[in-house]
């Protein structure tokens, strides 16, 4: 009988990157299946990623309020989610192995990446956004941090001056709780869009 897991230490078994039937979409969304059902009658990791949201939000809208309702396809709304963060595995889910379930949510999220990559897949914004050592060069441009620094400069001014003309006082609870909502609004404008391409500064 099933017993609630996650009670100790998760057990993680090796990826077999190297298999046969890694690759093998068929079987890779068979596996996909058997975890979103196991996840959608669990709903325990709603508050992470946007990946289980998504996924309830598919079951819960199909004809049959299944995961065998989802169409296919769908499932890559859930993969492109998922970001390897790894919580879901480390501190929520309750049937990772030693569990007889052996759930690994992220590892086959992996895989799936693998796939979706190998077939060509992934758009060159997404490739440009996992790789680091790009950034970190483009970081390390002078010119470039200045114009970034100097962008991200202009926009703050521009809201602080607004805030003058309209004489609020910046010791307000609610004008402070406002400014950081405005410059979290700022942080996400002015980062990579990945549905467009379009890499601006960073604030």
């Amino acid at each position: 009988m099933a017993t609630e897991g996650n009670l100790q230490a998760p057990t993680r078994h090796p990826l077999d990157w190297q298999g046969e039937d890694f690759y093998n979409e068929e079987s890779c969304f068979k596996e996909l299946e058997r975890i979103f059902d196991i996840c959608h009658g669990c709903r325990r990791c709603v508050s992470l990623c946007g990946s289980f949201p998504t996924l309830f939000d598919l079951v819960d809208e199909s004809e049959s309020m299944e995961v065998d309702g989802v169409d296919k396809k769908d499932y890559w709304k859930v993969v492109d989610q998922c970001f390897m963060c790894d919580l879901c595995y480390m501190t929520k889910c309750p049937y990772t192995p030693p569990h007889e379930w052996n759930l690994d949510f992220p590892h086959t999220m992996l895989r799936a990446k693998a796939i979706k990559f190998k077939k060509g897949g992934v758009g060159s914004a997404e490739k440009f956004l996992a790789s680091t050592d790009s950034h970190g060069s483009l970081a390390g441009i002078p010119v470039v941090v200045q114009t970034v620094n100097a962008v991200a400069k202009t926009k703050v001014e521009n809201f602080v001056q607004k805030l003058k003309k309209l004489n609020l006082s910046t010791s307000s609870m609610a004008i402070k709780h406002r400014v950081k909502w405005q410059f979290f609004q700022l942080a996400i404008s002015t980062t990579t869009n990945p549905a467009s391409g379009t890499t601006c500064s960073k604030f």
